[in-house]
Parts: structure tokens; C-alpha cells; sequence
């Protein structure tokens, strides 16, 4: 016998999804009305989430290649001021790469990039290598067009330079694999050079001071190298050379935060001493800070949208119930508790609603296909990329879609079904006549 308990517990449990089921088929239009409601809300926001994902990463992406709000550079560095703030153009000036960890402390800036300029051969022509640090960066990577799989390594060539990912250059006789191919900026410095990480940058430097120390040990005569031929009038030794200092850098791109203010950042920039300061495009530095804005505002009006459809389940159940009385009182007078006349109320909604997200989320699919063909169409030929989020994203967003959609329903039954099981099998029976 005491073992039986559980079996009619769950036999009963049973019995009330059957009976919400049944509700649910008794009143066909009236549920296919609701689940409509909840499936156009559902359906929007869903599409709203993975647009909006896609648009702020496509548009973060085109801000974040408009290049920097400000560049740090040596005092005596000469600039050349360009519509993006992408590279410093190619100087011998640098200053100390400690400089950028107390630059990024300072209040409102939010990313500082450092990089360096060098002068290499690459195949024996003269070019700049441009190094910077891939976990800080944000003005490079962006404009990634072509790229290998993997971590970063090795070379990364400008847009004007035809290279083919996964080929072998000689970077100052070093081999260095190229991993990818940046987009035109129309940025002579910023196409014309190829770009490696600091890492990278420490190996060519080391291989060409192993190069010197080999070539002065040995005579010439012995050597089995040709030596290579001068470029552009200097000797490949000037143009490689091994004294670099890695400890220096040639500017600081910095990014700042939302709603940081030129004027103060510059004032707060004006105590380090033998350094420059160089705006940028404050309408793309405003235009990129209010991006975070229209998103929230977006969230917001996602979140106000819900809550309408809370509104309108929780009316509705509030009129069924009250149509329901004299059939909820006899199933009270019949025995039933008010906890399973809960029961079937909320189950009831919550088939609904929930079958209502399914639909939702085919509803939005087919938003977010129109929408891919219109204005996803329609950013691309303005340079924003609509950028999908991984599918990952999209598998959590789906079940989350479905799980709320189910809640929804049961947060918005709930008041009328607790209000009517505090109510006597008698009164309930009576109201429904008056």
C-alpha cells in the first residue's frame, strides 16, 4: 500500500495534464487566438534578439574600423591626418611601451593599442612591418579579410599587397608563413605593410642579430651565402637591423569609453611628458559611443513588448476563469483540491503559450530570412557586415524563446487561478449565475 502512494500520485498528476489538454481542444479558436499573440511576440522578439546581435556586431565592427579617437605619438613625430585613425605613418620615433598600461588607466579611455613600425625586406623589397599586440588590438584585426585557421602567426598583409594566405615569405632571410589578408582602407601605410605580432616581431629581430653574429664569425670568403644586394641605396643590414629595441613602441591607439569626453581625456593625456596627442573623427567617435545606447534601447522596447503580452494572457485568463466558475465549483464539490484546480488552470496556459514560442520561433526564422534578404542586403552594399550569431547563441536563444513563452503563460494565468482557489465550491457555483 505504501508503495502504491506514488503510483496514484502520479496517475493523478497525469490525469490533470489530460484534463488542461482537453480544455485546450474544447475551445479551439480561443487558444489558437492566444498562442497567435504569444507566437507574434515571441516570434518578433526572437528575430529582434538575432538582428540586433547581428547589426551590433556588423556595426561594432565597421566602428571599430573607422580606427582610434586618439593616437598617442613621440612629440617629434610628424602626422599625417587621415579620415581613420588606423596606423601612426612610418617614423624612427618612439616612446617607451610601459607608457600604454598607464595610458589605459586613465579615466575614460577604454582600449589602448600600442604599435611599431620597422623597416624590413620581405622577398628583398623594402617594406614597413607594422607590429601590434593581437590581445589589445582593435584597429587591424577588423579589417581581417582572408585568414587561416589557428592561432595568429606570422605575417598579415595589407589590402594593396597580393599575398595568398598560407604561403612562405622571406621576412630579412627569416621564413614567415603568411595567416591572412586584410581589406583596402584606402590608408596608403596602413595597405602598403604587412603586420605581425610583437612575438613575431622579437623572433625577426633575434634571427637577424644571430645573422650578424654569424656573418662577423666567419669570413667572407668562406661564407656559402651570397651577401644580398643593397635596396633602395641602403645595405640590408641597415634596413634589418639587429639593434632594435623591442621595449619601444611608435604610438598608442586609444578607444574611449561611452561617454567619455575629448577635451577631459586630453587634459588628463597633457601630464605625460614627450608624447603628442592626435584627434580623430569626433562624428564617428559619437556615433560609435551612442551604438551601445540604441541597443539597450532596443532591449528595452523588446522587454516592454512582453510584457503587453503578459498583460493580455493575464486578462484573457482572468475572463476564462471567470467563465469556468460553476465548472470549476463542481469539480471542487466533486472533491477536486484547490491545488489541482490550480494545476489545471496553469497547465493549460502554459500549452499554450508554449506551443504558441514553437510557432514563435518559426515565425521569427522566417523575419530573420526576410530581414537577411532586405536590410542585411542593404548594410552590406553600405560596408556593415550582418553578422549571424554562432549557432551556439542561436540554440540557447531558441530554447530560451520556448521556456518563456511556457512561463509567460503561467506568470499571467497565476492571479486569476489563485484568486479562484480561495474561493468556496458554493460561491463559485453561485457567481457564475449572477
Amino acid at each position: 500500500m505504501i508503495g502504491s502512494k506514488p503510483v496514484r500520485r502520479r496517475h493523478a498528476h497525469w490525469l490533470l495534464i489530460r484534463l488542461a489538454a482537453q480544455n485546450v481542444g474544447r475551445h479551439r479558436l480561443r487558444a489558437i487566438l492566444l498562442g497567435a499573440a504569444v507566437m507574434l511576440g515571441v516570434g518578433i522578439s526572437f528575430a529582434g534578439f538575432v538582428s540586433g546581435w547581428a547589426l551590433r556586431e556588423g556595426m561594432a565592427t565597421s566602428f571599430s574600423r573607422m580606427g582610434a579617437d586618439l593616437v598617442i605619438v613621440p612629440r617629434a613625430t610628424l602626422v599625417n591626418i587621415t579620415s581613420s585613425l588606423l596606423t601612426v605613418q612610418p617614423t624612427g620615433e618612439t616612446i617607451s611601451a610601459d607608457l600604454a598600461q598607464r595610458i589605459a588607466a586613465v579615466p575614460g579611455v577604454a582600449r589602448a593599442a600600442p604599435q611599431r613600425i620597422v623597416p624590413a625586406l620581405v622577398e628583398g623589397q623594402r617594406v614597413n612591418l607594422i607590429a601590434f599586440d593581437p590581445a589589445r588590438d582593435f584597429s587591424v584585426l577588423s579589417w581581417l579579410q582572408q585568414h587561416q585557421s589557428g592561432p595568429l602567426e606570422g605575417l598579415i598583409a595589407g589590402g594593396s599587397i597580393a599575398a595568398r594566405p598560407g604561403a612562405t615569405l622571406a621576412v630579412c632571410g627569416m621564413p614567415q608563413r603568411i595567416y591572412g589578408r586584410l581589406g583596402k582602407t584606402g590608408v596608403g601605410p596602413f595597405d602598403e605593410s604587412y603586420f605581425v605580432s610583437f612575438q613575431t616581431l622579437a623572433d625577426v629581430v633575434s634571427f637577424c642579430r644571430g645573422a650578424q653574429a654569424r656573418t662577423a664569425g666567419a669570413p667572407a670568403a668562406d661564407s656559402g651565402e651570397r651577401p644580398l644586394p643593397p635596396v633602395w641605396g641602403h645595405s640590408h643590414g641597415d634596413i634589418c637591423s639587429p639593434d632594435i629595441s623591442l621595449d619601444r613602441v611608435s604610438a598608442i591607439l586609444l578607444q574611449l569609453s561611452r561617454g567619455a569626453k575629448f577635451e577631459e581625456v586630453k587634459f588628463a593625456l597633457a601630464q605625460f611628458s614627450d608624447i603628442k596627442v592626435v584627434d580623430g573623427s569626433t562624428v564617428l567617435t559619437s556615433s560609435r559611443q551612442a551604438l551601445s545606447t540604441l541597443m539597450i534601447g532596443v532591449a528595452a522596447f523588446t522587454a516592454f513588448q512582453l510584457v503587453a503580452v503578459l498583460i493580455l494572457v493575464s486578462l484573457l485568463y482572468s475572463a476564462i476563469v471567470q467563465e469556468r466558475y460553476r465548472e470549476i465549483g463542481l469539480l471542487r464539490a466533486m472533491g477536486a483540491k484547490p491545488d489541482q484546480v490550480m494545476t489545471i488552470i496553469l497547465t493549460e496556459a502554459a500549452i499554450i503559450t508554449g506551443l504558441g514560442g514553437i510557432a514563435g520561433l518559426g515565425f521569427g526564422a522566417g523575419v530573420l530570412l526576410a530581414l537577411a534578404r532586405s536590410l542585411g542586403f542593404y548594410f552590406d552594399l553600405l560596408g556593415v557586415p550582418f553578422l549571424w550569431p554562432p549557432l551556439a547563441v542561436l540554440q540557447v536563444g531558441a530554447i530560451v524563446a520556448i521556456a518563456f513563452s511556457a512561463i509567460l503563460g503561467l506568470a499571467g494565468a497565476f492571479l486569476p487561478a489563485w484568486r479562484v482557489r480561495g474561493m468556496a465550491p458554493y460561491d463559485l457555483i453561485l457567481a457564475q449565475g449572477r
